[in-house]
This record gives C-alpha cells, structure tokens and sequence, in this order.
C-alpha cells in the first residue's frame, strides 16, 4: 500500500508533500513532509522504512537515537507502524542539503572552496565525536543527508543510515570493507566525511574520484595550496587501522590545529585540475620525476632548430594588398581584445566590493600580521559567521563601528589600530560584534540578507498597506516599537534612528509587522457578538470595530496567559493600556473604528475568543421642568454635561449586563 497525500499517520501526521526517495529507496522508502495537527500543525518530516527489514531493530535503534540532545541532530519523534512500514517522526530542520547547494553551485561553475569545507569538517567533528561517544553512528554520511541550516548556517545530520542497518549506504561514500560487515563502525563515518570533502571541493561524484583499478582518490585542484589539509582529510580516508584517525575527536583536534584559509567561500570550478594521489613513484635513478597532470607545470621542452624557409614565390599584387589589409586589421583585434580582458577585470573588480564577492576576504575584516594570532582568528571566526548567516558584512561593520564611536565620543570618530595600546579598545569592538551579531542572528534569513539595503520607501509602502486596511499610524508604530526594542535596546522604539542603527529599526517593523492580521468588525445595538480567531506565534490581531455613532462598546477577549491587549481611538489615542486579556466597557465613542490589538508573546499558535456590544449611552438626568425639553436630540456632548437636579430623578432603566466571557482556550 502506497502513501498518499492528506494520508494520516498515527492520527496525528497528516501527509503534504513526498520530497524524496532517499538513498536505499527499497528499505529506507520515501521522506515527506508532514503537519502535526496536535501541534498547530506545526512541520514535520517522516521517512518510511519497507517491511523488508527488522522493524523491532530498527524501533530499537530509532528509540536510541531519541536520546541524542545536539543543536545540529534534530530531535527525533515516535516511531509509528502502519500498514505500508514503519514511519520514523523526526523535527522538521528549515534549508538545503549540501548536494542542492553543489547542484547550485554547479550551474553557475563553482564548487566549495578549501577554507569552506575546513569550516563544514570543524563543525561536524563535534557531532560525531558525541555521537560516538554513545555508541551510535550515523551510517550514511553523504551530502543529500547533511543539510545547512537556514537560521544560524551551521550543518545538521538527517537522514541516519544506521537505522535501517548497516548494509545500506549512499554509493561511493561507505568503504568497501562496510558489505562484509554486519554494522557500521565510527570510522566509517569519517571515511564518508573524507569523501564528502573531496565531492564538495571537486563537483564530482565518487565514481569519478575513485580509480576503480589502483582504488585511489582523486584530489581536486583546490587543495593544490593547502597540503596540510590534503594531509588530514586522506587520513580521512585510510582504511588501515593503525593510519587512520583513532575517533572523531582526534580528528578534530588535527583540523583545529590548521591554519583557516583566507577564503571561506566557493571558488570556481577547475575540472582539468585533478591529480591521482599517491602518485605511482619508481625508483629508477635514470628516469626522470613523475609529473602530476595539471598540478605541476610541463617541463619545458628544448625548442627545435630552425629549418630554413623555402624561397618566397614572387608574390601578386592582389597577395600584397591583402597582407597590408591584415597588417591593419590585427591592432584592432588586438585592442578589442584588450578591452574585454580589462572590463571584465574592472567588471568584477566592482563587483567584489558589494555582497557577492565570495571568494576573497573582506578587506576590512584583514588585520595587520602584527596582531596577535587569537586577534587574527576572532575576526576571521566573525567573517565566518557573517558569511553562514548571510549579512551584508560592510554594514555590519559601520553598524560596530558606530557602536564603538558613541561609547567612545572622546576619540572624536577616530577607530582603534593595530598598536599594543589600543588592544583593550579592540577588546570592546570585538565584543560589540559579539553582542549585535548575536540580536541579528535572530532575524530570519529573509530579512538578514536585506540589512544594509532597506530604504525609507519599504517602511512607506507597508505603513501605506496597513493604514488602507484600518491600522492607524500611532498603532503600527506601538507595533514596531516592541520589536524594535529587542534589536535596539536602550532606544525609543517608536522613533527612527540614524543609520546604520537604522536599518535595524525598518528590519525590526518588517518582522513585527509580518504576522499582523487585520479583521474589521462590525458591532451591533444591543446584540452580543463571538468570535473566535488564531493568533501566531510572535504575531498579532488588530480588531477594527466599528460603532453606530454616539454609542458605547463593551467587549471582552479571552486567551492564553501570554497573549496582551491594548484598545485605541480612531486617531490612534490609548483607550486602555496594554495588559492581559479582559473585559473593558469604554464611553461613548464619537467616532470610529475603536482599534482592539491583541498580541501573542508565546512561541505557539493560540486562539483567542472575542465578544462584543454596542450599547446606547447611559440615561442622563431629567432636565428640571423650567427649562424647555429640546424638540430633537441633544448633541453629545449636552449629553455628557451634568445638570442641576431639583427633585429625585426617576430610576435609570435596567443596562443590559457585560457579554459573557468564555473560559481561556489552553
């Protein structure tokens, strides 16, 4: 029995989309994409196992994994037995896999470049080395089950191919030892990482790096400058019990002890630049050094010797004429030619100065070799992260620049150098970057990627969107405010800062005011109106309610615990200061609509139940019988001005009690 779309599984998972077939599609079947609907259908994913294997292994196995507490393994979920399999429940992680970013990189000719993978071993070794230390193994190590992660760029294990036992692995990436053996054992997954290495820094699959006859790797072109680090990953890659790195964290150690290239992103791709390693060495005294293809120049060979030319035949005019014209055409090809060649250097020249030069360091994060070495490598560990998160890093640094300059307004503007004495100063910069870097992370990617780049026109476009819809300008900037004082703190949120803080400022209003839904209400004389809405996580509500004119509204809202209210006029003036979830009666509103906002400060979806009324304006007081009674209504605010009372006034009539208020919806 096939798996179909909208199926539910364990009454809990329902089915949305097949993403793959997986590597073994006969035992380990396919992956999809599932909501929880226990949990506002928040996303999973479930990978189903055939029944050609051992079901109550892998249940064990699977409950195993279920204790594994990393930031970088998705925590695993229950294990459900259905008529097609078994379905394995694991958290859905948000990003591409490292074979859809080599299948991207490959269409615009690049690879991962050394510096890039350096990083990706240094934070997967950690992963490893407390997976083995429990005794587990991923078993499947290959770049369609390592995926990047959206939010903080860091790598993270899917996909575990031990589960389904030890048989079953993506080709090319298992030693060979591993069809002889009845489980996976740690090395095997350095092995994989080894190869995973080599895919990524040469775009080519393992059928291609592997000699079938000698059984030896391939290296890509890009390692050509860093033998160091073509030393430790081909230790990677042994399979001789007493050459071969004894655990992951030995491992780790040797690749934290190489130096980090200046580069830490793709470089283009080389395809004529592979070598076999180890090259075939003979020791014959006479014969000449084996030369590696591409990596090593061809020896120059001895120019022959001249042969004389064979007597010109007497030569036509036309002959003549002819050779003239070509005399005079080549400087023109040759300056053409000279000018694309120059273009097209200052072309990417310009080009390297924005966000996408990627493959050479920023300038301004390079400091001066006479800093000490800790110094040198916290800045290029910033890079780094810049780079993985995706932020504009010239920004970025007028953004701690700035900081730095307003703790320090003596300097007047000027920044610290590279001197012994300004080290305590460059102390300070480095952990303001530390703090900004970490309120920025929080961002999601979408909005990440546009810091540096917003402008005055987005913020007027969406306030121009929201105000259409009934939101009022003094509500969007309270909106506003409440995010913009997470990323800016010590800072009136509702005012605009000066850049490069304000950037942050339009970053902080498109975040908070991407989850606000608006919903315009009418309310009738005399009659009680529920409803209920959702609230997203991190989200908001605005209730435009309108009233018939010289009336009073009594509403009442209910919800969780972590969700505000807060109740405005039609020009934005604060009716009821925000707080939790209550009943209020407000007077009598002139116009309208009153503005109801409700914001949900939990990290789960919550419903809120709403009821409201419009009621008349309370009785006033009997005019004494002198004065003569108005022949039409009096204006408001007649109304609302006390009169003398010269008798005992008549008893008010009954006011229509407050609208029930249903229970908190957990």
């Amino acid at each position: 029995m096939a798996a179909q779309q909208g199926q539910l599984i364990g009454e809990r998972y329902r089915l949305e989309e097949r993403l793959s077939l997986g590597s073994g599609a006969e035992v380990q079947g396919e992956l999809w994409r599932a909501s929880d609907l226990l949990a506002a259908e928040a996303p999973m994913a479930l990978r189903l196992l055939g029944r050609e294997i051992d079901l109550a292994m892998a249940r064990q196995r699977w409950g195993r994994l279920q204790g594994v507490l990393h930031p970088q393994v998705p925590r695993m979920g229950a294990a459900i037995e259905a008529a097609e399999g078994l379905w394995l429940v694991r958290e859905w992680q948000a990003g591409r896999t490292y074979q859809q970013l080599l299948e991207a990189r490959a269409a615009r000719q690049l690879v991962f470049g050394a510096g890039e993978v350096l990083l990706l071993l240094r934070q997967l070794l950690p992963v490893l080395a407390v997976l083995h230390s429990q005794e587990l193994v991923h078993g499947d190590l290959s770049p369609a089950n390592l995926l990047r992660r959206d939010s903080d760029g860091l790598p993270v294990l899917i996909d575990f191919g031990s589960v389904a036992g030890a048989a079953q692995a993506t080709p090319g990436y298992a030693p060979p030892e591993r069809t002889h053996l009845l489980q996976s054992e740690p090395w095997m997954d350095l092995h994989a990482l080894g190869v995973v290495a080599l895919v990524l820094l040469s775009g080519e699959g393992p059928a291609r790096l592997l000699d079938p006859v000698s059984l030896a790797w391939r290296w890509p072109a890009t390692l050509a400058g860093q033998p160091e680090l073509q030393a430790q990953i081909s230790r990677l890659l042994l399979r001789q019990p007493g050459e071969r790195f004894a655990s992951a964290a030995k491992a780790l150690a040797a690749f934290q002890a190489l130096a980090m290239p200046e580069s830490t992103g793709p470089v283009p791709r080389a395809d004529s630049t592979v070598a076999l390693v180890p090259p075939p060495v003979t020791e014959r005294p006479a014969a000449p050094a084996p030369v590696l293809p591409v990596l090593v120049a061809p020896p120059p060979q001895p120019e022959p010797a001249p042969v004389p030319a064979p007597a010109a035949a007497p030569r036509t005019r036309l002959e003549e004429r002819e050779e003239a014209a070509e005399g005079g055409i080549w400087p023109v090809v040759i300056a053409l030619v000279l000018s694309a060649v120059v273009g097209t250097a200052l072309g990417w020249w310009w080009l390297s100065r924005g966000r996408v030069a990627l493959t050479t360091p920023d300038a301004a994060l390079q400091l001066p070799t006479s800093l000490p070495p800790a110094e040198v490598d916290q800045r290029q560990q910033l890079l780094n992260r810049l780079r993985a998160l995706q932020i504009d890093r010239g920004w970025f640094l007028k953004l701690v620049d700035a900081s730095l300059l307003a703790q320090f307004p003596e300097r007047g503007g000027r920044l610290p150098g590279d001197s012994l004495e300004e080290a305590p100063l460059r102390k300070v910069w480095n952990e303001l970057a530390e703090e900004w870097l970490a309120r920025v992370e929080q961002l999601p990617l979408d909005i990440r990627r546009r810091l540096g780049s917003y402008t005055n026109g987005d913020w007027e476009r969406r306030q121009q969107s929201l105000v259409s819809q009934g939101l009022s300008s003094a509500v969007l900037r309270q909106l506003v405010s409440g995010s913009a004082q997470n990323l800016l703190p010590g800072r009136p949120g509702a005012d605009i800062p000066a850049e490069p803080f304000r950037q942050l400022w339009y970053a902080a209003a498109e975040q908070g005011l991407a989850n606000v839904q608006i919903e315009a209400i009418q309310a009738q004389p005399l009659e009680t109106r529920v409803l209920s809405a959702q609230v997203e996580a991190g989200g908001a509500r605005l209730f435009p309610v309108r009233l018939p004119a010289g009336y009073r509204l009594v509403l009442g809202v209910n919800g969780s615990p972590l969700m505000q209210m807060s109740v405005f006029g039609p020009d934005g003036d604060l009716l009821e200061a925000k707080g939790p979830l209550r009943v209020v009666s407000l007077g009598v509103q002139k116009r309208s609509p009153v503005q109801l906002l409700v914001t949900n400060e939990g990290v789960a979806p919550a419903l809120i139940t709403l009821s409201l009324r419009a009621d008349p304006p309370l009785p006033q007081v009997a005019p004494p019988p002198a004065a003569p009674e108005p022949s039409s209504p009096a204006p408001p605010d007649q109304l609302e001005r006390p009169q003398p009372q010269t008798g005992p006034a008549p008893a008010p009539p009954a006011v229509a009690p407050p609208p029930p208020v249903q229970p908190p919806v957990n």
